[in-house]
C-alpha cells in the first residue's frame, strides 16, 4: 500500500470518527456517553504514550506528525468504540459484558493486524503482537465499563448522568 492510500485512509477514518461522534452525542444519556468518551481518551493516551515510549509500537504515518502516538485512534476511534460498547452493555451482567467485549476487541485486533502487515500506519516492535493488542483492547474496554458502573453506583442518587 502506498503513502497516498494511507493518508486517504486516515482522512476517511477521521471523517468516520467525527460523524460517529455527532451521532453519539444525539443519543439519550449523552452526558454519560461523553463521560465514557473522555475517560477512554484519558486511559488510551496514558497507555499509548507508555507503549510508544517503551518502543513496543510505532506509528510511522500519522497526523499530526508532531505527536508520536495515534491521535486518530486514542482520541477519536477507540473512545467512540468504547461508548458503543458501553451502550451495548449498559444493562448487561458481568458474563454478558465479558462476551460482548469480544464483539469489539476481535474485529479491532484483526483490523490493526491487517494495518500492521499492509501499511505504515502502525508497526509492532519488541515483542508486541496481535494478541497483546487483543488483550489490551479487551482489558481497556472492560476497565472503562467497570469505571462507569462505579460512577453510576456512587452518584446514582446524587447526580443523574442522563
Amino acid at each position: 500500500m502506498g503513502r497516498k492510500f494511507e493518508i486517504n485512509l486516515i482522512k476517511v477514518l477521521y471523517l468516520f470518527g467525527i460523524s460517529s461522534f455527532i451521532y453519539l452525542i444525539k443519543k439519550p444519556l449523552a452526558k454519560e456517553w461523553l463521560l465514557v468518551f473522555f475517560i477512554k481518551s484519558y486511559y488510551a493516551s496514558l497507555v499509548d504514550n507508555l507503549v510508544v515510549k517503551r518502543g513496543y509500537v510505532q506509528y510511522p504515518t500519522r497526523f499530526p506528525k508532531q505527536v508520536k502516538t495515534s491521535v486518530l485512534f486514542d482520541y477519536i476511534l477507540f473512545p467512540i468504540t468504547c461508548v458503543f460498547y458501553n451502550q451495548l452493555t449498559k444493562d448487561s451482567r458481568i458474563i454478558q459484558c465479558l462476551l460482548k467485549v469480544l464483539y469489539f476487541s476481535i474485529p479491532m485486533s484483526i483490523a490493526e493486524l491487517w494495518l500492521e502487515k499492509n501499511t505504515r500506519l502502525i508497526k509492532y516492535k519488541n515483542g508486541w503482537n496481535w494478541t497483546t493488542t487483543f488483550y489490551s483492547l479487551s482489558f481497556s474496554l472492560l476497565l472503562v465499563r467497570f469505571t462507569m458502573s462505579v460512577i453510576r453506583r456512587i452518584f446514582n442518587n446524587e447526580y443523574d448522568l442522563s
